[in-house]
This record gives C-alpha cells, sequence and structure tokens, in this order.
C-alpha cells in the first residue's frame, strides 16, 4: 500500500525545504494535550510523535526571530540531540554536564551549544552561567585538485554538478542551495549568490562547462538545484564518495565534505595571488581574521610562484582566458585586467 502524503495540498518541495513552511506544519499538525503531541490532520505524521513539543516550540522561536535555516538547523539539532540522551532541557546543570561530557565535541562545537541553548534559555526565562570552551584553532584539510576532479568525474550528475560549482565559486554548500536560475548571467558567464553567516553576496565568474553542467540540470523550480532535501544530499554525496575512496584506495577522498571545497577555492586563491584582500572579498568574509587561517596553509606545489602572464581589455577577452584556464589577479587604473597561468 502507498503511504499517503505528508504535504499540503499543493505544496511542493521547494516549500517543504523552507524552516518556516516545516515549522508551521508541525505547529499545525499538533495540539497541546495533558498527553503530549497528537496530529490534528494526518493520521500518519510521524515527526510530531517523535520531537519532543519544547523543541518545536523553540523552532517557532528562532523562525518568528529571524534566525536564517541553517542556524536553525544546527540549533535544533543539537536540543534533539540533548533530548535523545534524556537529558531535562529545563534543567541547565544537566545540559552544562551533557555538553561537558561529550567527548567526541571539540571545544568548538561544545560552544556552538552553548549557544543554542542559551537561546532555549532564554525562550523559557531560565537562569543560567553558560560555560565557556575556548576555541582550539587548526588548520582546515585542503585536497588536491586531482583529488577533487576524481569526486567530480565519479559521482552522480546533480552531485557532480555540485562539487564544479564549489569548486570554482568557493561558495557555501547553503548559498549555492539557494542559488535561483535568474543568478545566472550567461552573457557574462557569472553566477550571483546570497551571503550566509553576516556575510555578503558576491558574484563570481564560472567556465563554460560548469555553466553547461548547471543547465542540463532539470528546471523543477526557480531553484538551479530545485531547492530538494540537502541532507539526503550530503548522504548521498557521502555514499558515493567512499565507494569511489575505495574503489580509488585513496582514503583522504573520505575526508572531502562540501565546504572542504569552500578551504580548496580559497587556499588555491590566496597561493595564486598573495592578495589576502581579494580572497575576503571573493568569500564573502566580514572580518579578515576569517580569511587570515589561509595564509598559514603550505602551498600547493614548488612550483606554485612561477606563472606565464596575460592581460584582457575587455569581458570577452577575460572570458577566453579564464577558460582557458588563467586566473584574474587584479585590474589595473588603466583598466587592463591581470591574468596568470602556471608555468
Amino acid at each position: 500500500m502507498k503511504r499517503p502524503s505528508c504535504k499540503w495540498k499543493g505544496q511542493t518541495d521547494a516549500d517543504e525545504a523552507l524552516p518556516e513552511a516545516r515549522v508551521a506544519r508541525l505547529a499545525e499538525c499538533r495540539i497541546q494535550t495533558e498527553g503530549g503531541l497528537q496530529p490534528t490532520r494526518q493520521p500518519f505524521i510521524r515527526t510530531p510523535l517523535l520531537i519532543n513539543p519544547k523543541i518545536i516550540n523553540y523552532m517557532l522561536f528562532l523562525t518568528k526571530n529571524g534566525f536564517s535555516e541553517a542556524t536553525i538547523k544546527t540549533k535544533v539539532k543539537i536540543l534533539k540531540l540533548m533530548s535523545k540522551n534524556n537529558t531535562d532541557l529545563d534543567n541547565p546543570e544537566a545540559v552544562k554536564l551533557f555538553i561537558a561530557t561529550r567527548k567526541t565535541w571539540s571545544n568548538g562545537h561544545k560552544q556552538i551549544a552553548v549557544y543554542a541553548y542559551d537561546q532555549y534559555a532564554r525562550m523559557n526565562n531560565l537562569k543560567w552561567k553558560p560555560p565557556f570552551y575556548k576555541h582550539q584553532p587548526s588548520i582546515p584539510f585542503v585536497p588536491t585538485e586531482k583529488e577533487i576532479d576524481a569526486l567530480i568525474n565519479g559521482t552522480s550528475k546533480k552531485i557532480s554538478t555540485t562539487l564544479q560549482a564549489l569548486k570554482e565559486t568557493g561558495f557555501r554548500i547553503g548559498e549555492l542551495w539557494d542559488c535561483q536560475w535568474t543568478d545566472l548571467d550567461t552573457e557574462k558567464n557569472t553566477i550571483k549568490c546570497k551571503a550566509e553567516k553576516h556575510g555578503y553576496p558576491r558574484e563570481i565568474r564560472i567556465s563554460n562547462k560548469l555553466m553547461s553542467m548547471l543547465y542540463a540540470l532539470p528546471k523543477k523550480n526557480k531553484y538551479i538545484f530545485s531547492h530538494t532535501n540537502l541532507d539526503s544530499h550530503r548522504w548521498n554525496f557521502d555514499r558515493q564518495k567512499s565507494a569511489l575512496a575505495k574503489k580509488l584506495q585513496n582514503p583522504r577522498l573520505k575526508q572531502i565534505h562540501f565546504h572542504t571545497l569552500r578551504h580548496y577555492y580559497a587556499t588555491r586563491l590566496f597561493n595564486e595571488t598573495k592578495n589576502l584582500v581579494l580572497v575576503k572579498q571573493k568569500l564573502g568574509h566580514r572580518n579578515i581574521n576569517s580569511t587570515m587561517v589561509y595564509t598559514h596553509i603550505v602551498e600547493f606545489d614548488e612550483e606554485s610562484q612561477n606563472y606565464h602572464h596575460a592581460i584582457a581589455k575587455d569581458e570577452k577577452e577575460a572570458g577566453e582566458l579564464i577558460d582557458n584556464g588563467w586566473t584574474y589577479v587584479c585590474t589595473t587604473p588603466q583598466k587592463i585586467m591581470m591574468f596568470r597561468k602556471r608555468k
């Protein structure tokens, strides 16, 4: 028997992906009773039965206070884990103990958990003294271009296009996921993104190859990647890269995540230009300190400082250079664009 759909009548996958729609759906499908949550519309909807009603209220609270979808998702995931481990969310000391005893969590992740619970405490007027975990800086893992290309060539169409786009733009995966067809400019060969994490929006030039890959995707709605479930997309990528790592006998491929390609993009750009301000602009960072980490990563190879140089006087010439592997460096006061390419 086919299981009934949990969606509203006329609801699309794009609508389902929005936090407001999901929260509203959960709220509409429940009523408060002494016995807990009860579904009001769909008898087969199981999600409300599995989520602590306090967390549902927390989701609504974050949404109403303007938090982004990515932030809401992270905070809710942490509180759900606490609830799953029988931690009383209304007992700040129990929450402190839970966070402190997570052996697999880094100090940075513990501090994120503190921030997540702090919003919950404010919502419920709970008094607590948040613990502080000092962040321990680390150098991000940066794969080689050969390893990234191996994943691009060995994964499915949608994942391959995702990887190519992240490699060429340095976007966060959430920024790429929100890109719409109207953000593509075929004349300038660029793609725009709205910023996450209080950063700046950007417009990045891309190759003809990537433009073709993007337009080969099915047009289901206004979003380039259809705004489908991102967790499912990550799971498919993890599954495919694990199989590819085994096939190619390269366990390093397992360390590559979508955000890893942002590290690759930034590191490559800094090694080629030694221009920290340019890297900051391309990544959309507001604070230069966020960009500084890429100055501490070793160079890709011993010949990285040896380049051929070229110039372009207009966008057409610049586009041809980029399509042939040249990297933009800067524009002179005379409006001449400078490019370089490894020898």
